[in-house]
């Protein structure tokens, strides 16, 4: 069951990071073009500094959970890798808990932030364009981090996170 939502969780998380490699590819496009165009031309692409704005937290926030699958960010072992595997897993799992909680805590707290904005009408200067929906695309991502974080913490109680 722990390996079923472990598989869930990582297939979703990869899904999101390429769409967050698509993103990152339109982005650069979207600035290559804006370069030529305004090099060319001399007449920027009107709304590129806004979509710019946006779309790079987005890419971040989608790409982050499917770092943490991998185990792509930083941890220092140190200390960890003196102790006793059964404190070990104590130790990661209080972190793994903690974390999980702050994760979905911030993704409540943005969740409610995207419907506050959406009820102000809030858009952006240049190209009117909503921030609620970006915002919500955050709240994605932190919450799967969230359930990533989980998926570890249960994983270390399998006969896999023994070894």
């Amino acid at each position: 069951m722990i390996k079923g939502y472990v598989n869930i969780v990582t297939k979703i998380s990869k899904a999101l990071e390429n769409i967050a490699a698509i993103i990152l590819f339109l982005t650069a496009m979207l600035v290559l073009a804006n370069v030529l165009s305004r090099r060319l031309f001399d007449t920027p692409i009107q709304g590129t500094h806004d979509f710019i704005l946006f779309l790079t937290p987005v890419l971040i926030s989608l790409s982050i959970a499917y770092c943490a699958v991998k185990d792509g960010h930083i941890s220092i072992s140190v200390f960890m890798d003196r102790l006793p595997r059964k404190v070990q897993k104590v130790i990661d799992s209080l972190i793994g808990i903690i974390s999980a909680i702050f994760l979905f805590f911030v993704t409540r707290n943005i969740i409610l932030y995207a419907d506050e904005m959406r009820q102000n009408g809030e858009v952006s200067l240049t190209i009117g364009l909503p921030h609620f929906p970006f915002v919500v695309i955050l709240g994605i991502g932190f919450g799967l981090l969230g359930l990533v974080v989980i998926g570890k913490v249960l994983s270390l109680y399998t006969k896999e996170g023994d070894q």
